[in-house]
């Protein structure tokens, strides 16, 4: 297989639903026309072999669509709708990668995302960086410094165990931007993630409630684990169900009262 047959291929099946993307897979550069009163909001994820996953725990699929989902996760922190996905994969061998795109394309149905555009080349390992671009109307995006004192905060769904097949939150984004001040999706701990929101917010918080706890974890790895894909999310307002109370900010010191033992890539 050809390098050119394989980016035919992707052409002939990639997702393409629009949403503003009037150049797509072909050329040098995929071509967006923005909508009045929109702004876009741009994220970017390594998907990485023996770093994010391995061969013997992942299958190929499995790989394209938790690489889609990793930036879907972090379009809905911000309250944002996706609009379209650009990946660059380097893989050892060639069979690896149709079917990483039929996962990732599967996801990308799902939300709506349109495919524009991307690179391929060869590795020893997997390697895949995702870019994903989403919409919010100007002004709306929820920011992590956007946390005020007594705002409550919440995890909306139970947390501590990783998964292969994460579902981006993006069911959350339209009442995110009726009642959240601020969120941001968890992925290095809860522990690490909220010391993050607290510091960019210049805030502490009292911890009011132990955090839900996924089917098989300990209380231990539903505050340090990382790979939940829920989201974080300030707001002052008392909400219910998916949203779990876990404390109220406060001024203080900024950062959280534990200690952040998440994920840290270079500890």
């Amino acid at each position: 297989m050809s390098e050119r047959s394989v980016i035919d291929w992707i052409r002939k099946r990639a997702p393409s639903f629009g949403n503003g993307v009037r150049i797509g897979i072909g050329d040098d550069c995929a071509v967006y026309t923005p909508q009045a009163g929109e702004e876009l909001v741009f994220t970017t994820d390594f998907t990485i072999e023996g770093r994010h996953f391995t061969r013997d725990a992942y299958t190929p699929r499995e790989v394209g669509y938790k690489a889609l989902a990793r930036g879907l996760s972090d379009i809905a922190a911000m309250a944002a709708a996706p609009r379209f996905a650009l990946i660059s994969l380097a893989v050892p061998d060639e069979e690896f990668i149709k079917p990483f795109f039929l996962g990732l394309f599967g996801l990308a149905r799902k939300y709506n995302v349109t495919i524009a555009g991307g690179d391929l080349s060869q590795s020893d390992k997997v390697h895949c960086d995702i870019v994903v671009c989403g919409s919010v109307p100007k002004g709306k995006a929820l920011l992590r410094s956007g946390v005020k004192p007594g705002d409550f905060l919440y995890v909306t769904g139970p947390l501590g165990v990783w998964k292969n097949r994460p579902i981006p939150r993006l069911d959350l984004s339209a009442s995110l931007l009726k009642f959240a001040h601020a969120a941001m999706d968890i992925t290095d701990g809860l522990s690490m993630d909220l010391d993050r929101l607290l510091i960019a917010s210049s805030l502490s918080c009292e911890i009011t409630a132990a955090p839900p706890i996924h089917r098989g974890a300990t209380l231990e790895d539903a505050w340090h684990n990382g790979e939940d894909y829920e989201l974080l999310v300030a707001s002052p307002k008392l909400l219910t169900k998916p949203f779990h109370p876990i404390g109220i900010a406060v001024a203080g010191k900024p950062g959280s009262p534990l200690p952040p033992r998440g994920w840290d890539h270079f500890r």
